[in-house]
C-alpha cells in the first residue's frame, strides 16, 4: 500500500510540474490569489526591463507594452506577454497622446505584428507620451518618457539591452545630452570622475573629448584619464556639497552643461552607494521631518509618516535638468514647482493611511508615502 502511495505522489509531481511549462490557453484555470498578488506585485515595483525592438517597455497588466517613436513623428507599439513575446494585436486599437501644445492624438491601427501611426514631426528630443490600447473591450494606459532619435529610440537590433537606466553605476549623479548618459561623482580628494556612456549605459570612446568643472570659483580642464575609462578633472579637496558645473562639449549640443549639488565621497565607498528608504520621526514639536534629495530620481524613493502628525518634506534639487522641476502628490493635493539647485518646503498633515505616489509633473520620476 504504501508503494502505491509513493508512486501516486511521484506522479502528482510530475504532473504538477508539466502543468507550469504549458502555454496559457482556452480552459485554463483562473490565477489563483497567490499568482494574481505576484503578479501584481511585478508591475508595481520597480525592474528592469529589455527592449526586444530597441524602444522603451513598461509593465501593464496584461505584460508589457514597448513604444519606438521616432523623430519624424512615426510611432510602432509592441504589445509583449510577461516573458517579452510579441503578443497578437489582432482586434486591437489605440492612441499616443503626445505632452506637446497643439500636438494631435495619434491613432495606432494594427499591422503585422504590432501597432503604427504617425503624426507630425518633432524637434524636441524628449518628450512625455501616454499610450492606450483596447484590446477586447479592455484598455492597457502606460506613460513612456521618449527620447527621440532620427530613426527611433535606439538603434536596431538591441535586443535584451537595457534603454535608459538612469541607476548611478558608479555612486554618481546622472544626466543626459540627446542619447548619452553622463555620470558625474565627485571625491574627496577633490577629483571629479564623469563617465560617458550610450543609451544602453555602455562606454563609448572618450579619445578626443575635454571640457572643464567648474566649482568654488575654480576652473579646471575635463581630460580622459590614462586608461580611457573615465574623465577626469583636479578641482581642491573638499568634504563640503558644492554647486559644481560640467561643461563638456557633445555631440549635437557643442556648448552642453550640467550643474549638480555634488556631496564629495570617500572613493573606496563611492561606487558602493545604493538609495536607501527614510523613516519619518517625529521632532519635539510633532513634526515629521523628512529630507529628499532630488537628481534624475528620489532619494530615498520611500517615506514612511504617521497619520494625524503634521510632515515638513525638505526636497533638495541637486540639478538643473527640466524633468525634476515639478512635485505632485496628487492625493494630498500638492502640486509644486522645485527650482534647481535649492530647497523647497513641503508641509501638509496626512489624514488617511496607505501607500500614495509622488511623482514630477512628466511622471518620469517615482516615489511613494506610506502612512500608517
Amino acid at each position: 500500500m504504501k508503494h502505491w502511495m509513493g508512486w501516486l505522489l511521484i506522479a502528482g509531481l510530475v504532473a504538477a510540474c508539466d502543468k507550469k511549462t504549458e502555454a496559457p490557453g482556452a480552459g485554463a484555470p483562473p490565477p489563483t490569489t497567490a499568482s494574481a498578488s505576484a503578479k501584481q506585485a511585478h508591475e508595481n515595483e520597480p525592474h528592469e526591463h529589455a527592449s526586444p525592438h530597441g524602444g522603451l517597455v513598461e509593465s501593464s497588466s496584461r505584460g508589457h507594452v514597448e513604444l519606438v517613436a521616432s523623430r519624424d513623428g512615426k510611432y510602432r507599439v509592441y504589445l509583449l506577454d510577461d516573458d517579452m513575446k510579441v503578443r497578437p494585436v489582432e482586434g486591437a486599437s489605440g492612441s499616443i497622446k503626445v505632452a506637446k501644445a497643439g500636438y494631435p492624438n495619434v491613432v495606432l491601427a494594427p499591422e503585422g505584428d504590432h501597432l503604427v501611426g504617425e503624426g507630425p514631426a518633432h524637434t524636441d528630443e524628449h518628450l512625455a507620451m501616454v499610450v492606450t490600447v483596447v484590446q477586447g473591450g479592455k484598455p492597457e494606459t502606460l506613460r513612456f518618457n521618449a527620447h527621440l532619435e532620427a530613426k527611433g529610440h535606439a538603434a536596431a537590433g538591441a535586443e535584451g539591452m537595457k534603454a535608459h537606466d538612469h541607476t548611478p553605476l558608479q555612486g554618481g549623479m546622472v544626466a543626459m545630452s540627446g542619447e548619452l548618459h553622463l555620470e558625474v561623482l565627485s571625491q574627496r580628494s577633490g577629483e571629479v570622475r564623469v563617465w560617458v556612456t550610450d543609451a544602453f549605459r555602455k562606454p563609448v570612446p572618450l579619445e578626443g573629448m575635454k571640457g572643464t568643472v567648474n566649482a568654488g570659483g575654480q576652473s579646471v580642464p575635463l581630460t580622459p584619464e590614462p586608461g580611457g575609462q573615465f574623465l577626469t578633472a583636479k578641482l581642491s579637496p573638499s568634504d563640503q556639497e558644492r554647486e559644481t558645473t560640467v561643461r563638456l562639449p557633445m555631440p549635437g549640443d557643442p556648448e552642453y552643461f550640467i550643474t549638480f549639488l555634488l556631496t564629495p565621497k570617500d572613493a573606496r565607498a563611492a561606487a558602493a552607494s545604493a538609495p536607501i528608504k527614510s523613516e519619518g520621526r517625529a521632532a519635539p514639536e510633532a513634526m515629521q521631518e523628512v529630507t529628499i534629495n532630488v537628481a534624475g530620481g528620489y532619494q530615498p524613493s520611500e517615506v514612511s509618516l504617521k497619520k494625524g502628525v503634521p510632515v515638513r518634506l525638505r526636497f533638495i534639487r541637486k540639478d538643473t535638468g527640466g524633468c525634476s522641476e515639478e512635485l505632485v502628490i496628487p492625493d494630498f493635493g500638492v502640486k509644486k514647482a522645485l527650482p534647481g539647485l535649492t530647497e523647497t518646503v513641503v508641509e501638509f498633515t496626512p489624514d488617511k493611511t496607505g501607500t500614495f505616489p509622488f511623482t514630477c509633473g512628466m511622471g518620469m520620476l517615482k516615489g511613494q508615502l506610506v502612512v500608517n
